[in-house]
């Protein structure tokens, strides 16, 4: 449904000079205030913004996703200087925290990978999370945050999806999960014997099992007894694929609601009597994604008033003037054929409606201020209009409303591209009526490639040429990064990924999850244009409350920026609990000959400041009193983690990953025939299935893999609970129990039993003692990586214990294994010194890209790599201008270029380039 504006030149111009009227700046208008506040407020909280370009838009378990990372901030989206520190985290889809990277940001920017270990990650929808410290006061919602696909290693033998049927009982909507199970060929994997398990996070909500059919499927009807159970559920699932070998999959239940769900948006916020409004809706099913309805808009009278339909990915709106005394309702007809009723908002008699129209030539936007008869009669009002993006404000008007409608036109050609958000004020500078709209300006970096030719073969080296220029045509000096990829491969869909203009200009400033974000940036066309607005319309623009913002108390942001350089500090006490004033605190690593000394302030507080290390640096800290003896205890600063939200990209989770990389899959199973046939290891002993059996001891090794553990524990920052003891035995529902016994020389301790049993405990692979883990138990899981419980397999229990295995008995204790993050675990007895790993930066390899500029002796093996290159500091530099070359693999087909980055400006650049290899 369209519709459309007519103005006609005489009331444009009355319009424009009303605008021009209204700019005459009066030392009592409220807006100079309104103003003011805002500008006070961005001084105070200058946002920070995290794109992250991979190399690729899904993976495979073994696979390293590369990626550079661009922290802009300010209206025009330059490169940040407010952190030093970039954090990126890995999340599972049952959102845990998997791996975590901290990337040093130089000049706005920041590079690193991810090695996605097969013995750690198996097949699933992950996220890849990006943020600074200070970000974080601005909350996880402003996050980089992506979902993808981690699909099996070419070792996999058991292939599954998950399909859902959605019925309607009553006023309930019950949901069955088909489960299908497949061989590598495609063969239903029948009469197998089936366990799931159904968690949210770390709760269990239910469990069962059965058989497959004669289609190698499995039936399973979802608990569906309190409201949003299933929301940010999965299913974890056994499947007994011969005697000795047990397959493990995981499902995410994609499901954002329990029925499709309507909303219904007015322009501006408020339905008026007597004004003619646009009204948007957006329908989602169950899955997260836009749904298509239909149906018709009908007064208390039955009358039908307006059609619905939706328009584009389950967005549209329609066209409504109110009566003032009458409601309203919409009759839905929903995909399935069911229908419902849903109320529309209250009619308002006395207010003042707001809309936003973006002119033909896409150079001006129309702003329509609308007063219902009642705002009329009180008397002429002195309004506000303020249009800001990113906390610039680029227009500020008083509007004289007296006649039933008031437009204002404001050009638009300087502003850079981005959400607008128009507030209207009342005459006392409260917020009556909001609407954002999206200025797409030609403001981006004119990007293009090419190659010295269009058609390669294989090895071939090739020569790309990148320049950047702007509109004029003037050369841009920019920093890029690109990648090159198989579309053989990895095929893929540029509309249904991210991007940098997709996530700096759009998903970075608006709450919700938007659907195929990029389609309104890769063809920009009227037709997305007008699909972007009708986005505009039923999305929210909260970057702030303008109430906090009017109030002028802007309380101190609570994460200060990090800088680069990590600062250790803490506090020192005496036994008797109390700060010890002026201590001596000193902190060395050994390793490295580091060493600084300082004195703590009068409340025994001590810094450390802007220490350069890299992860898994061990450092000891010692205190002593100010003259520089006795007993102190040293209490360090927690460094505490973003916690990990519920996925909000429901609509982004695959059901069916082997589906999306069965040519990823299809081209490791030849380069792993290739090996094989050149008598080289094979991949297949390095990717493994996550395969439930038991393996043969190695003594002395003190490691096993992930899936041998009986159970595996990791700590999710919302389980409620504050210690390891209290997550592990009620919020992890373990097997494992704590048992508190008296020792004469350190009091109370807690040891951990498996039915009777005594774990034996090791940290890191070390074997503690009870009162040398005490801490660990009673502290947050802060330090904790993950742990290990292992109880059935006494191979397995062998192989873990290592070398302390030939001092048990048969049969062999239970085994409690806790890996810490720094991965070196130390206990001290020493009054006043403790060890201390706080995260340090991680290194980043560098991408490998093979030369074949010499001809080698021999046959050699296949190179069939995914990813042919990868460059993340491509720079044009003053010319705007350069140059790549890399050599091409042995895979046939087209290859896609995509280049993304940034110059000192803020302008954004994007362009894909493909070519053909034969």
């Amino acid at each position: 449904m369209k519709t459309k504006l007519t103005l006609s030149v005489a009331i444009v111009l009355t319009g424009l000079l009303a605008v021009m009227l209204s700019f005459i700046n009066k030392a009592e208008d409220p807006v100079d205030r309104i103003v003011a506040a805002l500008q006070k407020w961005t001084d105070a909280n200058p946002q920070e913004k995290v794109y992250l370009q991979t190399d690729k838009p899904y993976y495979l378990a073994g696979d390293t996703i590369w990626f550079k990372a661009y922290v802009t901030t300010g209206e025009k989206h330059q490169l940040s200087a407010i952190s030093g520190a970039l954090y990126v985290d890995l999340i599972t889809e049952g959102d845990s925290l998997a791996k975590q990277l901290k990337l040093p940001i130089t000049t706005g920017m920041a590079v690193g990978n991810f090695i996605l270990d097969d013995d750690m990650l198996h097949e699933g929808n992950y996220r890849i999370r990006a943020y600074t410290q200070w970000m974080r006061n601005a909350g996880p919602e402003y996050f980089y945050d992506r979902t993808f696909s981690i699909g099996n290693s070419i070792a996999n033998t058991v292939f599954a999806k998950i399909e859902y049927v959605y019925t309607k009982d009553g006023n309930k909507t019950k949901i069955k999960a088909i489960l299908k199970y497949t061989d590598l060929k495609g063969r239903p994997l029948a009469d197998k014997q089936v366990s799931y398990l159904l968690k949210k996070s770390w709760d269990v909500i239910s469990s069962g099992g059965g058989k497959t059919d004669a289609a190698g499927e499995l039936s399973i009807n979802l608990p569906n007894n309190k409201p949003n159970e299933l929301i940010q559920t999965y299913l974890t699932t056994k499947i007994a694929v011969t005697g000795a070998e047990v397959v493990a999959k995981n499902f995410p239940v994609k499901t954002a609601s329990l029925q499709t769900d309507v909303q219904f948006f007015p322009e501006g916020g408020n339905l008026v009597a007597g004004i003619k409004s646009r009204i948007a809706f957006k329908a989602t099913a169950p899955n997260g994604v836009g749904a298509n309805i239909t149906g018709s808009i009908v007064d208390n009278t039955g009358k039908e008033v307006a059609k619905i339909e939706t328009r584009h990915l389950g967005m549209g709106y329609f066209v409504l003037t109110p009566e003032a005394g009458k409601t309203y309702s919409a009759e839905v007809t929903y995909p399935d054929g069911t229908s419902n009723t849903v109320k529309l908002l209250d009619i308002a008699t006395d207010g003042y409606a707001l809309s936003v129209f973006q002119t033909a030539k896409n150079d001006s936007v129309l702003v329509k201020v609308g007063a219902s008869a009642d705002a009329l009669r009180s008397g002429n009002k002195n309004l506000s209009l303020v249009g800001q993006s990113n906390g610039k404000v680029y227009f500020s008007a008083s509007v004289p409303v007296s006649n039933a409608f008031t437009l204002l036109y404001f050009p638009i050609k300087e502003i850079p591209s981005g959400i607008m958000q128009f507030t209207l004020f009342s005459a006392d500078g409260q917020p009556l009526n909001e609407r954002i709209t999206f200025i797409q300006n030609r403001d981006d970096i004119k990007l293009n490639i090419s190659s010295n030719k269009q058609t390669y073969t294989r090895r071939e080296k090739v020569q790309l040429a990148v320049d950047a220029e702007d509109e004029a045509g003037a050369p841009v000096g920019g920093n890029f990064s690109i990648s090159v990829v198989s579309e053989t491969a990895v095929p893929s869909d540029e509309v249904n990924e991210n991007s940098i203009f997709s996530q700096l200009l759009l998903s970075s400033d608006i709450k919700g999850y938007i659907e195929k974000p990029n389609y309104y940036f890769v063809n920009p066309n009227q037709e997305t244009r007008e699909n972007l607005d009708i986005l505009m319309l039923t999305q929210g623009y909260r970057r702030f409350a303008w109430k906090n913002v009017l109030s002028g108390n802007t309380p101190a942001p609570y994460f200060t920026p990090e800088k680069l350089g990590t600062e250790i500090g803490g506090v020192i006490m005496g036994y008797n609990k109390k700060p010890v004033a002026y201590a001596k605190v000193a902190i060395l690593n050994n390793k490295t000959g580091f060493f600084r000394d300082t004195v703590a302030d009068q409340n025994g507080r001590f810094k450390f400041r802007r220490i350069l290390f890299t992860e898994g640096a061990q450092f000891t800290i010692h205190g002593a009193n100010a003259r520089g003896k006795g007993r102190v205890i040293v209490k360090l600063n927690d460094y505490q983690r973003a916690n990990v939200i519920a996925n909000p990209n429901i609509g982004d989770i695959n059901p069916d990953i082997p589906q999306q990389t069965k040519a990823t899959i299809d081209n490791d199973i030849k380069q792993d025939q290739d090996l094989v046939k050149h008598g080289l290891i094979s991949r297949v002993q390095q990717l493994k299935e996550v395969r439930i059996r038991a393996a043969k001891a190695r003594v002395g090794t003190a490691n096993i893999k992930e899936n041998q553990a009986d159970e595996v524990y990791r700590p999710d920052s919302r389980q409620p609970c504050s210690t390891l003891r209290e997550c592990l035995e009620e919020m992890f529902h373990s097997r494992i129990r704590f048992t508190s016994v008296v020792s004469q020389d350190y009091g109370m301790l807690w040891i951990p039993t498996y039915q009777n049993q005594r774990y034996v405990v090791l940290i890191d692979s070390m074997r503690v003692t009870p009162e040398q883990y005490q801490d660990l138990l009673t502290d947050s899981v802060t330090n904790i990586n993950k742990i290990y419980l292992v109880h059935e397999s006494t191979a397995v229990q062998m192989k873990l214990l290592g070398m302390y295995a030939g001092q048990y008995r048969p049969p062999l204790p239970p085994v409690l294994a806790i890996y810490t993050k720094n991965g070196n675990f130390r206990y001290s007895k020493s009054d006043g010194t403790i060890d201390y790993s706080p995260k340090g930066y991680d290194l980043t390899r560098v991408f490998y890209s093979p030369k074949y500029d010499r001809p080698q002796d021999g046959p050699t093996p296949a190179d069939l790599r995914s990813t042919v290159y990868w460059n993340p500091a491509v720079l044009t530099r003053t010319i705007g201008h350069a140059n790549v070359s890399y050599f091409n693999s042995d895979q046939t087909g087209t290859y896609r270029v995509t280049i993304e980055g940034i110059d000192a400006d803020g302008h954004l650049g994007r362009k894909t380039y493909r070519y053909s290899v034969q």
